[in-house]
């Protein structure tokens, strides 16, 4: 396990960002199109994603393997809830915009651009189809748990109950199941267009968090305490417990290297996206995620250098 393809991941990313950095800077994008492009990846982008990892053959034995894993990262998320929950409590962060933006980049990391390539380049294909089970429980958490902590109090308990059920995250997850159980292609040109749509999640993603990036100086991201608390939590404390719980699961090496990787990746643009779409603090979750993704550079193949060596 070497730092070099984490590394890439990461600088790619930034490079992306800078996309998004200079477009605000040059008065290409503003508040109004900010909105615009996060409901384009809300809705489309990010369904697409998960429908297009689907669309492969079926096989029953890997299916119950799948499974299997499916449960142990649902539960994986349930014990990074209950770490975030009695870490980011409120004695420690009295304010409570900034203590859920740090309990939701502790639970939800960028599985997604960073853990996915990465799984590609160290476990093969096998990997990222455990990877994507994972994004697959990422997904059912952030749509009910991860989006109540940015919801508003006043809303209409039937309605909280609509935008978990009816959101495009588990809808997209309710057709892409079925399809890949009974082996279903999605015919041409309809697979394009998902095709196409699922390519535009890294840049997009990484152009809206360039964009809020935009707004405010580099140097309070290494001056607030709240972000090194944040960055301590998502990635070292997270990781650091599951190296330990996984070690003592007898399942499949590289499911349990997937799971690793996809746990161990800094905070996710989710973060930024949520915050966008509901108003909150995104200067705060942008410096979360920018000084975590910086020293991911460092801590995700620490994590994977250890794991390795104690299992």
């Amino acid at each position: 396990m070497g730092f070099t393809v984490p590394a890439t991941q990461v600088v790619i990313m930034f490079g992306l960002m800078a996309v998004g950095w200079v477009a605000y800077r040059a008065k290409w994008l503003r508040t109004e199109a900010l909105h615009g492009l996060t409901n384009l990846l809300l809705f489309l982008v990010a369904p697409a994603v998960t429908i297009q990892a689907f669309q492969r053959p079926f096989d029953a034995g890997r299916l119950r393997t799948i499974g299997i894993v499916f449960v142990i990262d649902l539960v994986a998320f349930a014990i990074t809830i209950a770490v975030a929950r009695v870490l980011m409590n409120r004695r420690l962060v009295p304010d409570a915009a900034m203590r859920k933006a740090l309990q939701f980049g502790t639970v939800y990391s960028n599985a997604g651009f960073i853990g996915i390539p990465l799984t590609q380049a160290l476990l093969g294909s096998d990997g990222v189809f455990y990877a994507v089970t994972y994004i697959a429980a990422y997904t059912v958490y952030v749509w009910t748990h991860g989006i109540s902590l940015f919801g508003h109090e006043h809303v209409r308990p039937s309605m909280k109950l609509q935008r978990v059920v009816l959101n495009p995250g588990i809808i997209s997850i309710l057709i892409a199941l079925p399809l890949y159980v009974l082996s279903i292609h999605i015919p041409s040109p309809a697979s394009d267009v998902v095709g196409y749509l699922a390519a535009m999640n890294t840049p997009l993603s990484m152009i809206v968090v360039g964009v809020n990036l935009a707004a405010f100086s580099l140097r309070t991201i290494f001056s607030d305490k709240f972000v090194w608390l944040g960055v301590f939590a998502r990635n070292l404390l997270v990781p650091a417990i599951f190296i330990l719980l996984l070690g003592l699961l007898p399942i499949d090496p590289v499911a349990k290297m997937a799971i690793l990787i996809s746990v161990s990746t800094p905070v996710g643009a989710m973060l930024v996206i949520f915050s966008v779409r509901h108003d909150q603090d995104t200067q705060f979750a942008t410096r979360l995620l920018c000084l975590s993704t910086l020293l991911c550079v460092i801590t995700l193949p620490v994590a994977l250098v250890v794991a390795s060596r104690v299992w």
